[in-house]
């Protein structure tokens, strides 16, 4: 793979977690009911509470910023804490899922469990990309290579 192919895919997936993250965490945050209520599964867990989703949604949208900025920036150590700081949160988001499927259904639990699994995927192959970016050579994932003398 070269390396603009590896950073327009780096820098894509950086967008595509940040446009996912961005709708679950507006919906969570403005209309923290209606996210209870219409988010298919979420009624499937304890009583509502309007502090504990909106506050959820509010952390959401810091991670939504920190994705969008990494990729604007394209800077190895913010692309990478970004990657990371996501990683935490999708990886630690399936444990619980995956954990607490007792009133699923089989398709409401296969749905969860894929879409979260694909977020945790996404993320670490983000990080690797990231890493075969560094390993080339190349301070900063959105700059070029540079040559030795």
């Amino acid at each position: 793979m070269n390396l603009e192919t590896a950073r327009k895919q780096l820098r894509g997936g950086l967008l595509l977690l940040a446009a996912l993250q961005t709708v679950v965490s507006v919906w969570q945050y403005v209309f923290p009911r209606s996210f209870y209520d219409d988010f298919p599964t979420v009624r499937l867990d304890p009583p509502y509470n309007e502090h504990l989703v909106s506050d959820v949604g509010g952390l959401g949208l810091a991670l939504t910023a920190m994705l969008f900025y990494a990729a604007k920036v394209m800077d190895d150590r913010v692309v990478r804490s970004a990657l990371i700081g996501y990683l935490i949160y999708a990886a630690t988001h399936f444990t619980f899922h995956v954990r607490h499927f007792d009133h699923f259904s089989v398709r409401d639990a296969l749905s969860v469990g894929t879409g979260l699994g694909l977020e945790v995927a996404l993320a670490i192959l983000l990080l690797y990309i990231c890493g075969r970016i560094s390993r080339a050579g190349v301070t900063s994932p959105g700059q070029p290579a540079t040559t030795s003398a």
